[in-house]
């Protein structure tokens, strides 16, 4: 078992926990979600690190779901940035926003991360978490929510404004292995 803390926890759009744990077996299927406040000590099996829990990061193009594209563009303000970066800022509209980076890989994420962050100013830190875990496994009809029974591979956004709740120039995602 494998225990990592945070300040906040991405579970879905409308449930962001603080001073959450998160709980994975061997098999990285989460076991427990648990406040950090609610046991008098925690053990020392237990991580905490400075940022925000999440699940895995979702391409629908990687999935090869071409039969998504009239349903990513009717339901979502679908962005892919796998081939070339927006060139004008990207704005806050009716739809959700769903990021597609067209690979999983946290090292090309990061990368293009940099380069995206004056692009997504206007959105919050959890609506750009949501356009790439959240609502990409919406779309293609899985689970959605980091809850437990749930296989995920956990990231923690690091180097996030939280007072702000914005995305930074030095935000980056790393895998929680």
């Amino acid at each position: 078992m494998k225990r990592i803390g945070s300040q906040l926890c991405f579970c879905s759009p409308e449930t962001i926990l603080r001073r959450m744990a998160v709980e994975q077996n061997s098999k990285n299927v989460i076991t427990r979600i648990f406040s950090l406040d609610d046991g008098i000590v925690e053990t020392a099996n237990t991580l905490f690190f400075d940022g925000i829990l999440s699940a895995e990061i979702i391409s629908v193009k990687q999935s090869g779901a071409n039969y998504l594209s009239e349903k990513l563009t009717n339901d979502y303000q679908y962005i892919d940035v796998s081939v070339e970066l927006p060139t004008q800022e990207i704005t806050p509209g009716t739809k959700p926003l769903l990021l597609d980076f067209g690979t999983n890989s946290v090292l090309l994420i990061n990368k293009l991360l940099v380069h995206l962050a004056p692009m997504l100013s206007s959105f919050s830190i959890f609506e750009i978490i949501a356009a790439c875990t959240f609502y990409p496994a919406l779309a293609l009809n899985t689970t959605g929510e980091l809850c437990k029974s749930r296989t995920t591979q956990l990231l923690l956004w690091e180097n996030v404004d939280l007072v702000n709740k914005r995305i930074t120039l030095q935000t980056c995602i790393r895998e929680m292995v």
